[in-house]
């Protein structure tokens, strides 16, 4: 597919411009440098700003291209009649009744995860992870040591956890919380434009801008414009169908056209680790398989 290859350089430091020239030696590329750092999503908005093409596809940092022709498969489903936004993954987690879950109080999720000692254990360990991925160069997971089970230790976590809960509740819809993942999508410049990307200083905003009742997803489905997943083979699926889609932790994820780290924390994980992903993901839905 015909392209313009753009990095936008969001609080890059000299060594990592330098091995970012020299992994693009003699690939034709502009760059996009922001005056300062900034959230991912703030980024993506001030590129729209800044660009003056028909169609914009972004990809984050741990993105990882998984097929061939994959440009190409993301623009013909979003030339799709009545589409308005298209990605590598979507899912329906939600974090208010991730929230109500812990709780122990009634939620969509009741049936459909782990027991919460398993959950609880698998959680720490993948925020572990993500930090390590954070600043390991090769994004390599490491093994996570195991949350003691001990009252104490739940009651602390919970208690750590009052602060932000009052924003977890009112700012994000019970499951499932249809929401296109940003790790990599596509859409028209103009439709961006329009979109209220801005005023995220925290991960909290971002997280909300992805999943939360005013996300990106929410905004472009309220002008009647669909949203589609877009396999490894270019099968499209609309939101209904995303569980089917076998792209964001669910089975082997093997219809998957571009990874990241979060795909990557199921692909390398336990079955446990996997049931309690695909449970959160997609509900009564999940179809988690175990590692090959």
């Amino acid at each position: 597919m015909e392209h313009d290859l753009i990095l936008l350089l969001n609080n890059v430091n000299d060594e990592a411009r330098s091995a970012l020239s020299a992994e693009l030696d003699g690939i034709e590329h502009r760059l996009l440098d922001l005056d300062e750092p900034v959230q991912d999503l703030t980024a993506y908005a001030e590129a729209v700003k800044r660009l003056d093409h028909d169609r914009i596809c972004f990809l984050n940092s741990y993105s990882a291209i998984l097929a061939p022709d994959w440009l190409a498969k993301l623009q013909h489903a979003l030339a799709q009649p009545g589409v308005g936004l298209v990605g590598a993954t979507g899912s329906w987690a939600s974090v208010r009744s991730s929230v109500l879950n812990s709780l122990f109080l009634p939620n969509p999720y009741r049936g459909a995860l782990p027991k919460r000692s398993v959950t609880r254990d698998e959680m720490n360990a993948i925020n572990a992870e993500i930090e390590q991925m954070r600043t390991s160069p090769d994004g390599a997971p490491v093994e996570a040591a195991a949350s003691p089970r001990k009252l104490s230790t739940s009651v602390l976590s919970t208690l750590k956890s009052f602060g932000p809960m009052p924003e977890q509740l009112l700012r994000f819809p019970a499951f499932p919380a249809c929401h296109m993942r940003t790790n990599g999508f596509m859409a028209e410049r103009a439709i961006l434009a329009e979109l209220q990307m801005h005023g995220i200083s925290r991960k909290m905003d971002a997280y909300a801008l992805e999943s939360g009742r005013d996300s990106l997803t929410r905004q472009i489905q309220r002008r009647g414009l669909r949203t589609l997943v877009v396999a490894r083979d270019g099968t499209i699926y609309d939101q209904e169908q995303w569980p089917l889609s076998r792209t964001f932790w669910q089975g082997e994820q093997e219809a998957l056209l571009i990874a990241d780290n979060q795909t990557r924390i199921y692909a390398n994980g336990s079955l446990d680790r996997r049931r309690v992903l695909a449970g959160f993901a997609w509900g009564a839905q999940a179809d988690p398989r175990g590692p090959a």
